[in-house]
């Protein structure tokens, strides 16, 4: 499961259930497998956000180029006309 929010993972926090041992409480292995369950949940939320995060500053970046381009031609019209 890849988790794309933190819902996800909270969700998958509730469901979590450990193994327990005869003797001796928790299951150790369990609890390392569940752990590293965790964390790639994490890691594909970090990731999902950090793809976002990237597209949105692409997406600003092509913005702030469009816009410096009619700034452009706008003085380059003006000039050539007044001067």
């Amino acid at each position: 499961m890849a988790s794309k929010n933190l819902e996800d993972i909270a969700a998958l926090l509730k469901g979590l259930r450990f193994r327990k041992k005869l003797i001796g409480g928790i299951d150790e292995a369990d609890v390392w497998r569940q752990m590293e369950l965790i964390h790639r949940e994490y890691q594909s939320v970090l990731n999902v956000q950090q793809e976002r995060s990237k597209a949105l500053l692409e997406e600003r970046d092509a913005q702030i180029e469009l816009l410096k381009s009619q700034l452009a031609a706008a003085g380059t019209a003006r000039g050539g006309a007044n001067g």
